[in-house]
């Protein structure tokens, strides 16, 4: 894959020059040319093997000059993961976040008119994107559950990312999920002194146990796990992690798994662990599954398979087109008693494997596209079988492939003849069910399964304009003052935020706007008296 115009920062002067990418060792690391200060390196993986067989089942993307001028940049592609900041205050004080909220010195927390904009300006897109409702932390407004009810009333999967201390409230954490938010929540492992050293809580990890605790006692509960891990601080922590997140499969549904990004002053914070990459995670999790293989592939190329999964009647991933050295993927399946790599039930590495179901998803939009122009396409259309027909042989292709690649033995439920049967049924449910979950839940052994997720760091030194054009997550930023919009990719808001934040809340607070949309004596709402109120 080429990346002939990628640019990243030179660690010195911080200007970004161009980069590539160089091997050494077994590792990988971005290299900077700066005309100013000359070369300079960033370490951006441990394995170089698993950096690169990403790359290899990448389909490629057509590179443009990009300015890195995020906060006006008008051709930034539109996201299919939105987020949406509701606010920069937060219950913490974590001096390792990514964001730098501590540091703002101002409160962000716009009207719900504010929310109103954003959300019918995306209702527009196509595909219409998940929406994420971020902060600081977003639980500390009181009328979140009235910003989530507005979210999805355009009809956009909602997401909220806290780190749950307010759920320990058992009436708060009722209240929350009856709005029906997918709750990512951050959960570190069960060492107390991980969250002494990072949140700065005493206490943090108790009231991270009770809000879980009342989750798994209320009805459609969505939630995910998200995990920053660091090196001799919780990076033992996967396989409790793992077994954590295996009692309360009944409502999970997904893992994220993280480096701790170091973002931090270290005048501030005297802290300085050893750099943890992505595949240092991907090996963390290898780990967990002594004798296993765990082979990850790109999140961006798990998300290609949208013909196919269309065809399954589920949704596809929000990740089409990332960077393949952005999030990674994999998936662990429960077998009742433990979760499993779902290499365990494969014949092939999980990138192998991927590889066919890449190649059958360009043959299925393929035909879908022939169909669309030609004779047998519009016979079948006149007949009302065009979807139909599609939809089956797609389904039979799938089904044959992953039957090719399955161990069906560890796979399908019962003995003997049974066995037979239920593989057998399986495709038929598939195709007139039109629910792959509850198909699957009927005939296989192999249950409950939840995709992991390991997100990338997104310190300043590893920035690249390689990876920022591809972003399809963004943050989505309205301006009251010029009605306008743009798209910020995630990883590099934490250069932009303070400003923009600052702007915007500025200009609510000299409207006299208050978060609540009610308006107060122009005076009494100044930028810095907002501050000594939170």
């Amino acid at each position: 894959m080429k990346e002939e115009r990628n640019r990243s920062t030179c660690n010195k002067c911080r200007q970004f020059v161009p980069a590539s990418r160089a091997e050494r060792e077994g590792k990988v690391y971005l290299v900077k040319d700066c005309p100013r200060c000359g070369r300079t390196e960033t370490l951006i993986s441990s394995d170089a093997a698993r950096h690169f067989s990403k790359r290899d089942l990448d389909p490629g993307w057509d590179y443009q000059e990009c300015a890195v001028n995020c906060a006006q940049c008008t051709a930034h592609h539109a996201p299919t993961y939105a987020f949406v900041d509701v606010t920069n205050r937060c219950n913490l004080n974590c001096p390792m976040c990514a964001d730098s909220v501590p540091g703002h010195g101002f409160v962000y927390e716009p009207p719900m008119e504010h929310f109103e904009k954003i959300f019918k300006h995306l209702s527009h897109l196509d595909p219409v994107p998940t929406v994420a409702l971020f902060g600081g932390e977003p639980t500390v407004r009181d009328d979140l559950t009235d910003i989530i009810k507005l979210s999805r009333s355009y009809g956009f999967p909602t997401r909220v990312l806290t780190n749950g201390l307010r759920l320990a409230d058992e009436e708060y954490c009722r209240k929350l999920v009856e709005s029906r938010p997918h709750l990512l929540f951050s959960y570190d492992g069960c060492n107390a002194e991980a969250y002494r050293q990072w949140r700065r809580g005493e206490k943090v990890l108790d009231q991270k146990l009770k809000a879980v605790e009342n989750l798994n006692k209320l009805p459609k509960v969505k939630v995910s796990y998200v995990s920053c891990l660091s090196v001799g601080v919780n990076d033992d922590q996967v396989p409790h992690i793992l077994d954590f997140c295996h009692r309360q499969r009944a409502i999970l549904r997904g893992l994220y798994l993280m480096p701790l990004v170091q973002v931090w002053d270290k005048a501030e914070f005297d802290y300085e662990p050893k750099r943890m990459t992505t595949e240092d995670v991907e090996i963390l999790l290898q780990n967990a599954f002594p004798g296993e293989a765990v082979n990850f592939v790109s999140l961006g190329v798990a998300s290609h398979t949208r013909t196919l999964m269309k065809y399954m009647g589920e949704s596809t991933m929000v990740y089409f087109g990332a960077h393949p050295n952005c999030e990674s993927f994999y998936v662990i399946v429960s077998d009742g008693e433990n979760y499993r790599p779902i290499e365990h039930y494969l014949r092939k590495p999980l990138p192998e494997v991927a590889r066919a179901f890449l190649k059958l998803e360009r043959k299925l939009s393929d035909r879908e596209e022939r169909w669309g122009r030609n004779s047998t396409g519009r016979m079948l259309r006149a007949l009302r079988l065009k979807g139909f027909t599609l939809k089956a042989l797609g389904l039979t292709q799938g089904f044959l492939l992953l039957l090719a690649n399955l161990r069906l033995r560890r796979v399908v439920k019962g003995k003997g003849l049974m066995k037979i049967v239920h593989g057998l049924a399986l495709p038929f449910d598939l195709l007139f069910a039109g629910h792959a979950s509850k198909a699957m839940k009927r005939h296989l052994r192999a249950q409950d399964p939840i995709p992991v997720v390991i997100l990338p760091l997104e310190d300043t030194p590893i920035l690249e304009t390689a990876r920022l054009q591809r972003c399809p997550s963004a943050h989505v930023c309205y301006d009251p003052r010029t009605d306008t919009f743009s798209y910020i990719p995630v990883c590099s808001w934490r250069l932009v935020n303070k400003k923009l934040l600052g702007e915007i809340a500025q200009y609510y607070a000299s409207k006299g706007v208050s978060a609540s949309g009610a308006h107060r004596p122009q005076q009494a709402r100044t930028v810095a008296g907002a501050e000594s109120e939170a």
